[in-house]
């Protein structure tokens, strides 16, 4: 009887000795649910995350089904996390994306759940702003001033290129709002005009021959001299030959040319004279046959305009005026935006297209002398309208369009011959 009940007290020691061994494992690995514990210790990272002001990503972050971050987490003030993330101060992520010296990202910015950065994407040192702005990945953390300075009274109108994802743009100081805004082609073409300030025809070789490191250009000019005889077939003249090589002589040969021209026996002929001239060699082909040549792109109403020539004499008249004094509104679109939309929908994708140093297009008189008017900002005089000292678009004569490596433009007012002008 004593024997039995020695071996229950000492059974009894072993289960309690066991039991108190299980409930100090427990305490060392499980945090307790009292109020006074919080959440010390629901969340240990240790060696992958720093965060001082800032925060530091080093290799990668993984979380794993379980980890559920509720409103009362708060990591040092700076990180808030609650279904979104607000970033403040400054981001430093090594590996992925690495910004040094040139992104400072403040309160304003938010990254909410679309924001996926890879390896490919590096900021190093890389924003630079000197009358232009080079931002990739359409990604901009600051306002358009930081890149393209003050808009205000002292420039409003101004237009300023950048080049965003490897595409140029244009932005203007806009009157009405004293804001940039992303300009339109017709406020791209204005500005530059009014920056040109074209006064007369310059000799067409000085400016091609002139062109600096990384610039092209694109010019458009009336075929060489012709007969009267007005129609397509109608081939250059004797003269006009000798007026197509004659320019090809005084032009930069060793620059890269590409030839563009209506479909007129005239125009084709001038442009491959010219390149002869130069002492070009090859087969002897047709330059590009380009659309919207002649005056049928000004026309909106064939009748009206038709009506116009037949009371005034012709089209010179009708179109001179229209050009200077924006009369005959019934036939005609509007002069300046039509005009603008020529060069960006013919001639820039033309130059865009053969990338060459010279873009050069042989085309007709009654295309041309509305946009040299355009250009030069009515500056050169082609009134024909008028009564006395009437004036037309002379042959190889018509305008040009540099552009420079930062995407600005310079326009010109050209000639071939020794006038950019004739009288009838």
């Amino acid at each position: 009887m004593r024997k039995r009940k020695l071996l229950k007290i000492l059974l009894s020691l072993s289960i309690l000795t066991l039991l108190n061994s299980c409930s100090e494992d427990s305490e060392s690995s499980v945090s307790s649910n009292n109020s006074d514990a919080g959440e010390r210790d629901s969340v240990v990272v240790r060696d992958s995350v720093n965060i001082i002001d800032s925060v530091r990503i080093i290799d990668s972050v993984r979380i794993i089904d379980s980890v559920h971050v509720k409103d009362s987490v708060r990591i040092i003030d700076s990180v808030r996390v609650k279904d979104k993330v607000k970033v403040r101060d400054s981001v430093r992520v090594v590996d992925s994306l690495n910004i040094i010296d040139s992104v400072n990202v403040k309160d304003s910015v938010r990254i909410i759940d679309s924001v996926n950065v890879k390896d490919s994407t590096r900021v190093i040192d890389s924003i630079h702003v000197i009358e232009q702005v080079n931002v990739r990945d359409s990604v901009a953390v600051r306002d358009p001033e930081y890149f393209l300075g003050k808009c205000g009274a002292e420039n409003l109108g101004e237009v300023k290129p950048a080049t965003i994802s490897e595409e140029l743009r244009y932005f203007i100081c806009d009157e009405s709002t004293v804001m940039w805004r992303a300009a339109s082609k017709f406020d791209v073409n204005n500005f530059y005009i009014k920056q040109s300030d074209i006064a007369d025809f310059e000799p067409l070789d000085s400016v091609i021959n002139s062109l600096g490191e990384g610039e092209r250009i694109i010019v458009v000019v009336r075929h060489a001299e012709r007969n009267a005889n007005e129609a397509s077939t109608e081939p250059l003249n004797e003269n006009g030959v000798q007026q197509a090589l004659a320019l090809g002589a005084k032009l930069d040969a060793t620059l890269s040319y590409h030839f563009g021209a209506s479909g007129s026996i005239r125009t084709q002929q001038t442009a491959r004279l010219i390149a002869r001239g130069m002492g070009l060699t090859g087969p002897d082909t047709l330059a590009d046959t380009l659309s919207h040549m002649g005056d049928s792109w000004y026309v909106k109403d064939t009748a009206a305009y038709t009506k116009a020539k037949n009371d005034h004499n012709g089209s010179w008249y009708v179109l001179s005026r229209w050009a200077y004094k924006g009369d005959y509104s019934e036939p005609f679109y509007e002069f300046a935006p039509r005009c603008s939309e020529w060069i960006d929908s013919v001639a820039i994708p033309f130059a865009e297209r053969n990338g060459t140093d010279v873009s050069f297009i042989a085309t007709h008189d009654l295309l041309i002398m509305p946009l040299v008017v355009y250009v030069s900002d009515s500056n050169v005089d082609l009134r024909y309208y008028r009564d006395s000292s009437k004036r037309w678009l002379n042959y190889l004569a018509g305008f040009a369009i540099v552009l420079k490596p930062d995407g600005s433009r310079v326009f010109h007012a050209v000639r071939g011959l020794e006038l950019g002008w004739m009288t009838p």
